[in-house]
């Protein structure tokens, strides 16, 4: 029971070491004065001195909503002379229940408010008598202040059928004559959802309930789609006076004379009927698999879960006084003579805990952390804890877990795109994974999986164009035209960008994010010696006219190999790897954090052995770039990159392997599986890829296409 205290005054003392107390309490007769003093072992002893001189009056609630876990009521204070809107937060934690301190949300402008809890902590408040007050329902928010936010200024409503989660059901007329109609409409947005001018009568999650050609029947709308369900038949000469949903149960109250005035339980799943009352009705409302029905000022409550309906009473309401029935936890609100609030059990547990809708976005440009995935679900109980685990779709790697423990409503978690060492993950496809566990403990955990596409975080390597997470191969053709060929993540290349205008003795190499804008830059040698890093942005070609960077304005053209086999010094940025052709002594170039290149070093003497050298990515899932290199008797080895700017001991992988090939590419993963893998060019034309197992190695070639002897360069 929420007692309301009725004094404000502060104890006084008395001259012999006494105090004078205010009596409070939920029962009037202990309103007065009290003198409280020491007895003879020290106990305190209390006398009352005086009654109290004043006819107390206690503020009146007037309304009253229970939903998820959450009371809001409304009070007229005699004092102040308002209506105040006042909430708690009700903890159902299995068998224990607590109640949080009360909100105040400020005075009411309309004299009788009507509330509706949408079961995610907020309210919509509506005025019922038409002409009077704000005829514009509102959304207060969970900590909102009165009067709270238009949900559809541009209408009048003269009543809301009733709120769930991000959505309110309204009818402009009371009756369904020309021109009425009910509008869903999405609190989130205030954009309408759904018109019908067949008036809606009850929500449940996205589901809206309402008669379909005739009173005596009811056809369920999703109001996202307006995709009508199985309609459900109410029996003969039933005037539908009222309809309620929870769950997978529907209360339906039947007007009319005699037996024609019904009201009973159907069950949605089980596609049965079972009447409560034949010849009257009850004031009634629907739980989760019960009815409370206020019987000549009882509260009783009927389990409906079998066929044969059982009653016990929880409670006495005086006639005119509030009541609810939370629908999501089961519990039971009302008000006695005294304003006193209690809060009882239905005695029926609750169904599994379950989704009743959801706003997961599939993708999401994090902006480099700035702009987080906001996913959101809302649930059809509360929620002790929940866990929602991130993994990169290709690796399966967790990238991030989040946690959280209670909810009520709606879990509403929030990722920026970083990992737990927080740094930004991976471009591309990801996969999610929520589970919830219930706060009433009854049912198993609530699990949901998903996919997410991220883009904005850190590019993959090779993936200029697209950001999903797939290497791309470049080619240059005879008239300058230098395309982007996407990987498609199932092996082959589909789709093309092109940028024109490019001198065909052009050196490209395809590198990382040089200068940090989270978009792979294009390094261009010209003919001159000149060495540029192109920057262009997340998607774009890359043309002559591209902005760039310059990296030397000559001397670039005293090295016959150019590639970048990714991160080789263990600083999170892609480096380069040359070789001079007069010595065949290779050179490491890391990148800086400034957009350039440092100063060379030597890393290996005299690789004039090998007629191909290729950056080809992390080949061995060690986190560090690696090279290939094709020796003259076309060897192929493996040089598996350090952290520390240098490569390990050869290891060989194949032996007389691609004697026909004269263009090799680590052009990074396109098959999916997250492994970096090799596409490669014959003298024919044909186009090869071999796919990487992550281990170091390959599998046997599979060809891609024909005629790629058309290109000039191919990098």
């Amino acid at each position: 029971m929420l007692a309301r205290s009725q004094s404000l005054s502060l104890a006084v003392p008395t001259p012999d070491g006494g105090l004078l107390v205010p009596g409070s309490g939920s029962d009037t007769a202990d309103w007065g004065v009290n003198l409280v003093r020491a007895g003879a072992a020290g106990t305190p002893v209390v006398q009352k001195v005086a009654a109290s001189v004043l006819n107390p009056v206690a503020d009146p609630v007037q309304a009253l909503t229970l939903d998820n876990g959450r009371l809001t009521v409304t009070e007229h204070d005699h004092d102040l002379g308002g209506t105040y809107l006042y909430s708690r937060t009700i903890g159902t934690t299995g068998d224990t229940l607590t109640v949080g301190s009360r909100t105040n949300h400020g005075v009411s402008t309309d004299p009788w408010p009507h509330l509706v809890g949408t079961g995610d902590g907020r309210t919509v408040i509506w005025n019922e008598w038409y002409g009077q007050g704000d005829p514009v329902p509102r959304v207060l928010q969970p900590k909102g202040t009165l009067p709270g936010t238009a949900i559809d200024s541009r209408r009048n409503y003269v009543r809301v059928w009733d709120a769930e989660g991000r959505y309110a059901a309204m009818a402009t007329e009371y009756t369904e004559e020309a021109g009425s109609e009910t509008r869903v409409v999405d609190l989130d947005t205030g954009a309408t959802a759904l018109t019908s001018a067949q008036h809606g009568r009850t929500m449940w999650g996205t589901t809206l309930w309402m008669p379909d050609g005739n009173d005596a029947v009811a056809t369920p709308v999703d109001v996202r789609t307006g995709t009508k369900g199985e309609s459900v038949w109410l029996g003969p000469k039933c005037g539908l006076e009222d309809l309620e949903a929870v769950g997978r149960w529907l209360l339906w109250t039947c007007s009319g004379s005699g037996l024609n005035e019904s009201q009973g339980v159907y069950d949605t799943v089980t596609k049965t009927k079972l009447t409560l009352t034949q010849g009257t009705w009850e004031t009634a409302k629907l739980g989760d698999g019960f009815v409370v029905m206020d019987v000549d000022g009882e509260l009783r409550v009927t389990d409906v879960r079998g066929g044969t309906p059982v009653t016990h009473t929880v409670g006495t309401v005086p006639a005119g006084q509030p009541w609810d029935v939370d629908p999501y936890t089961g519990l039971i609100a009302y008000v006695d003579d005294k304003e006193n609030t209690h809060l009882v059990p239905s005695g029926v547990p609750v169904s599994a805990l379950s989704q009743l809708d959801s706003s997961v976005a599939g993708s999401v440009d994090v902006k480099g952390g700035t702009a987080p995935w906001s996913p959101r679900w809302w649930l059809s109980k509360p929620a002790a804890s929940w866990t929602l685990v991130l993994r990169n779709k290709a690796t399966g790697a967790t990238v991030r877990t989040l946690s959280g423990g209670t909810a009520h409503g709606v879990l509403q978690p929030s990722w920026n795109g970083k990992d737990t060492a927080g740094k930004l993950v991976a471009n591309g496809a990801h996969t999610w994974t929520l589970t919830v566990t219930p706060a009433d403990g009854q049912g198993a955990a609530l699990t949901k999986t998903g996919t997410l596409k991220v883009t904005g975080a850190t590019p993959v390597r090779r993936d200029f164009a697209t950001a999903d997470g797939f290497g791309e191969v470049l080619t240059l053709n005879a008239s300058g035209a230098l395309t982007y060929q996407y990987g498609t993540g199932t092996g082959s290349l589909t789709g093309k960008k092109t940028g024109s205008g490019w001198p065909t003795s052009a050196k490209f190499v395809p590198y990382g994010d040089l200068n940090g804008d989270r978009c792979n830059d294009v390094l261009v040698r010209y003919s001159s010696g000149a060495l540029r890093a192109y920057r262009p942005a997340c998607g774009a070609a890359v043309t002559p006219s591209t902005a760039y960077t310059s990296l030397g304005t000559s001397g670039w053209t005293q090295y016959d190999v150019l590639t970048s086999p990714g991160d080789l010094s263990g600083d999170g940025r892609a480096d380069l790897i040359v070789r001079q052709t007069s010595t065949g002594d290779v050179y490491l170039y890391k990148a800086t954090s400034a957009g350039k290149l440092s100063a060379r070093t030597k890393i290996a003497s005299r690789w004039t052995g090998y007629k191909k050298i290729v950056g080809a990515g992390d080949l061995n899932g060690d986190g560090h770039g690696d090279l290939l290199a094709q020796d003259k008797s076309n060897e192929l080895w493996r040089y598996d990159g350090t952290a520390a700017g240098k490569f390990k001991s050869r290891v060989k992988i194949f032996n007389n392997w691609g004697a026909s090939y004269n263009v090799i590419v680590g052009v990074g993963d396109i098959t999916g599986d997250g492994k970096a893998d090799l596409v490669s060019r014959d003298t024919s034309g044909a186009l090869y890829r071999n796919n990487g197992n992550g281990k170091g190695s390959f599998g046997s070639r599979t060809k891609l296409a024909t005629g790629w002897q058309s290109y000039k360069g191919v990098f």
